[in-house]
């Protein structure tokens, strides 16, 4: 996730913009009247729930970030000059077409960063080029990769899953690029995420929970309306 504190400040801003579209609709209910009341209601108190999920969620994220950016659990860091990263990303686009599954979590810009990009990895987060990551969901059966030489630079992959909507996982690949100043670095960071594989399904039992979670959350926004202005 880029700009996560960004993302906090947004979702904070629409649930509050929600939560006084609901507060007017309340203070106004005599004037507009049970139908119209419920239709502003429960789109805006829906919203509003949402929305502080959201913040709360990207609030985790912008917390880690800062953490690491600042050092916090540190086991490995290595920089990749414009050069290098421009070979990555010329690779990850071949990588990525051999499968759906090896599309890249990670959002490559499309302009090269002057000054190269640094990776920093924690013990269950990662920043690269600035995009921060969780690594604790690792799952369904696939396991951490790496792409050895000739594979230039070689590249660490990190399984990645997300619940879909209605049912399932989107299953991605997280493609950092380990230069060859800093092999020793990525074998450590290799060997730390190796051991910390969970147990297959465990995550899917988590991205499942996430999903009724968001749904408890809509239905309690449609029960409150109801309650209001039932």
């Amino acid at each position: 996730m880029r700009n996560p504190l960004r993302k906090t400040l947004l979702a904070l801003g629409l649930a509050a913009s929600a939560a006084a579209v609901l507060l007017v609709t309340i203070l106004l209910y005599e004037r507009l009247g049970k139908t119209a009341s419920t239709i502003l209601a429960i789109p805006s108190l829906t919203v509003a729930v949402l929305s502080l999920f959201t913040a709360v969620w990207t609030l985790s994220y912008a917390i880690g970030y800062a953490r690491l950016i600042r050092g916090g659990k540190v086991i490995a860091r290595w920089h990749l000059t414009p050069a290098e990263w421009d070979r990555f990303r010329a690779f990850d686009v071949i990588r990525a077409a051999q499968h759906l599954s090896l599309r890249n979590d990670l959002r490559i810009a499309k302009q090269i960063p002057a000054n190269g990009v640094d990776v920093i990895v924690g013990h269950n987060v990662l920043v690269v080029d600035n995009s921060f990551h969780r690594i604790h969901r690792v799952f369904g059966g696939r396991q951490l990769n790496w792409l050895n030489a000739p594979v230039d630079p070689e590249c660490l992959e990190f399984p990645k899953a997300y619940a879909r909507r209605y049912g399932g996982a989107l299953q991605l690949t997280l493609r950092v690029p380990v230069p060859a100043s800093a092999r020793a670095e990525g074998v450590r960071v290799f060997q730390h995420y190796q051991a910390l594989l969970p147990k297959p399904g465990a995550a899917t039992l988590r991205n499942k929970l996430i999903a009724i979670g968001v749904i408890v959350l809509i239905g309690i926004g449609l029960m409150g309306a109801a309650v209001l202005f039932g």
